[in-house]
């Protein structure tokens, strides 16, 4: 296609392993090309060319690492009855959302080792001439009945949008949030208006001292305020420190506060 420096096929698909217990384990296998290795990992222990020996995977250390029973360069395991070996231990920006492990091996390995359809390419990575040739690009993908997508801009707001709203994930939270919205709001106007019966007397003294109707309208609206920025304050605080905590121990913990957040969150409890 022209604009295209260079394109290669991807392959990312699922399998069992048998680890040495006799335990089976899920995991995800992603085959880069051989030539290239585009797409390969950031490695921590042992070296990308290792890939290329016989038998040769590499294991993402992710959350779920530990469930290949934390493997190191030169365990053996089993997958699909064929033998793979541990040459290297990698990492990636964010770990998959399927809760299994990940190996990355060659395109040809993966295809061989990995049961499928004849349509092997899950995707195929592709390298502009310059920035302006995209649209182009997408145009002649289009034209084939496929789609071409940007990296950070489409393919992985493709991703979040497919998680969002074409999976429960996007309800669930939703609803959670609007439940705890409102029990939330419930119990704080049930106590606010408690307290303010309870107190009937005292504002009953304020007036007949002298005080105005606008006066003790405005020092309820003081003390509902002052409440609602203590709480916002007081949960904006302990959110962060949670996610704090939650990120130390966590690997790839995702977890982000914004301030898009922060300010819904100052509105609702404001209002």
């Amino acid at each position: 296609m022209d604009g295209v420096a260079y394109a290669v096929p991807l392959y990312i698909g699922g399998a069992q392993v048998k680890l040495a217990d006799g335990a089976y384990q899920a995991v995800n296998v992603v085959g880069l090309d051989d030539a290239s290795l585009f797409g390969r990992p950031e490695m921590q222990q042992g070296n990308m060319l290792d890939i290329y020996a016989d038998d040769a995977f590499v294991v993402v250390h992710d959350a779920e690492f530990s469930k290949l029973e934390d493997p190191k360069i030169g365990t053996t395991f089993e997958l699909n009855d064929l033998r793979g070996v541990i040459v290297g231990v990698a990492r990636v920006p964010v770990n998959g959302l399927n809760g299994v492990p990940t190996l990355y091996t060659t395109y040809n390995r993966a295809i061989q080792y990995v049961p499928g359809t004849r349509f092997t390419i899950s995707y195929i990575l592709v390298q502009p001439k310059s920035p302006a040739a995209i649209p182009g690009i997408k145009q002649q993908v289009a034209k084939l009945g496929y789609v071409a997508l940007t990296k950070k801009n489409e393919f992985n707001q493709r991703i979040a949008n497919y998680y969002t709203y074409q999976t429960g994930v996007g309800t669930n939270v939703l609803l959670m949030t609007v439940i705890s919205f409102i029990v939330g709001l419930s119990i704080s106007g049930q106590t606010f208006y408690s307290f303010i019966l309870e107190n009937l007397d005292k504002f009953g003294a304020l007036k007949a001292i002298g005080a105005q109707g606008r006066e003790l309208i405005y020092m309820i609206l003081f003390m509902a305020t002052f409440t609602a920025l203590t709480g916002y304050g007081l949960g904006v605080g302990l959110v962060t420190v949670v996610i704090a905590i939650a990120k130390a121990f966590i690997p790839n913990y995702a977890a982000i506060t914004t301030f898009w957040n922060l300010a819904l969150a100052f509105g609702m409890v404001v209002s």
